[in-house]
């Protein structure tokens, strides 16, 4: 009793239909690359220790009243200003 038993797969060559009814394409250089065009008219991209930071100030200056502290967390997320930048109206109280 020696029947042998296909275990190869059909491959998909162009466009074809596979068994479940699905479309499929088949690439020929990397299958697996997605080409996103870029767009100028996109915002800085803000690395994610700056949005961690950025979010803080703004909560910080949401909870304490401080409304320069939370534009200034606002501004970091826009990436419109820096983590080490001060907030716009920034003035050290001295009269403690």
């Amino acid at each position: 009793m020696s029947s042998a038993v296909n275990n190869t797969h059909p491959t998909l060559t162009g466009t074809e239909t596979a068994p479940t009814g699905t479309t499929h394409t088949t690439q020929e250089q990397a299958p697996n690359v997605v080409h996103v065009p870029q767009d100028s008219a996109q915002p800085p991209v803000v690395p994610f220790k700056e949005q961690v930071i950025g979010v803080a100030k703004k909560t910080r200056g949401t909870l304490l009243g401080k409304p320069e502290l939370k534009e200034h967390g606002e501004q970091i997320l826009r990436g419109e200003s820096g983590i080490h930048d001060e907030p716009p109206s920034h003035t050290l109280d001295t009269t403690n």
